[in-house]
């Protein structure tokens, strides 16, 4: 284990710019999200983060005058980076948060996003990580949004029910105590419909393969909810399987290439596992 996280700091840090951040394949054309994942990988593998003011400055550059971002996507990314470098945004960002959640972080999804929750999931995110108290009308707006999408299958999710969004649906709900306690063992249902014990996890019943974004969604929505699911050995012996000879990880054990956002997936769901097999019974 000592040299596979040997050469994921490896691979990771080879990915750094000079010019401040990281870029994924390696030229000098750093990005929000690949510098957050890079930096979030490093601190869950407990390496030492990078201490030069150029990567801490590239993120800051993302923040508009009044305090907000493009998009919640690259607003998560540089606001949960610059903690990991002992850094602050330049301006108070509440105020965006607060109106990106009153949207429902949906006024700009990009077509590859993969679930309808994928921007609120982040905001609810940030305000854990970062201590912002979410008002409670907005609080109580974001739980009834999400409580319309939630299907008969106990899934969440539009036209029906994915993995990934239910992951995000329960996390947010469980982070605002907003989840229908008469509802919670119908979710639970959906959950294990979508065990696999070949695959860990499939993005939705049945349908294989599966994908590193599903096993740690399905880890993520365990985690919700406080649920220990028979399939985690097939689950780590999944992501070890996307493990690539340079260090990284790949979205699929059937080969491809590593990028920085799988490693993240890779090395967050490693986390997941054992915090689920220590805390859930």
């Amino acid at each position: 284990m000592s040299l596979e996280r040997d050469r994921t700091i490896e691979y990771i840090l080879e990915r750094r710019c000079t010019s401040g951040g990281f870029c994924f394949y390696r030229l000098d054309e750093p990005n929000a999200a690949d510098t957050y994942w890079a930096l979030a990988s490093l601190d869950l593998l407990g390496a030492p983060l990078p201490t030069d003011a150029a990567t801490a400055a590239f993120l800051k550059g993302f923040q508009h005058t009044d305090g907000g971002f493009e998009n919640g996507y690259i607003g998560h990314a540089v606001l949960r980076g610059l903690p990991l470098l002992g850094q602050r945004p330049e301006r108070d960002p509440t105020n965006w948060v607060y109106r990106c959640m009153s949207q429902h972080g949906e006024s700009i999804r990009p077509v590859e996003s993969a679930s309808m929750f994928d921007q609120i999931y982040l905001l609810a995110d940030l305000c854990a990580a970062m201590g912002i108290a979410i008002p409670q009308k907005i609080g109580e707006d974001v739980m009834a949004y999400i409580m319309r999408h939630c299907n008969p299958d106990g899934g969440f999710g539009n036209p029906a029910s994915t993995l990934m969004e239910t992951g995000q649906a329960l996390t947010v709900l469980a982070g605002l105590g907003g989840h229908p306690a008469a509802s919670l063992q119908e979710s639970l249902k959906f959950v294990r419909m979508c065990e696999d014990p070949s695959f860990g996890f499939l993005a939705i019943p049945g349908a294989r393969p599966s994908y590193l974004e599903h096993i740690h969604a399905g880890l993520l929505a365990c985690f919700a909810l406080g649920y220990r699911p028979p399939v985690l050995d097939s689950c780590r012996e999944f992501i070890e399987r996307c493990h690539n000879g340079n260090g990284g990880y790949t979205r699929s054990v059937y080969g491809g290439s590593s990028t920085l956002e799988y490693t993240y997936l890779a090395l967050a769901a490693l986390a997941l596992i054992d915090w689920i097999r220590g805390h859930c019974g």
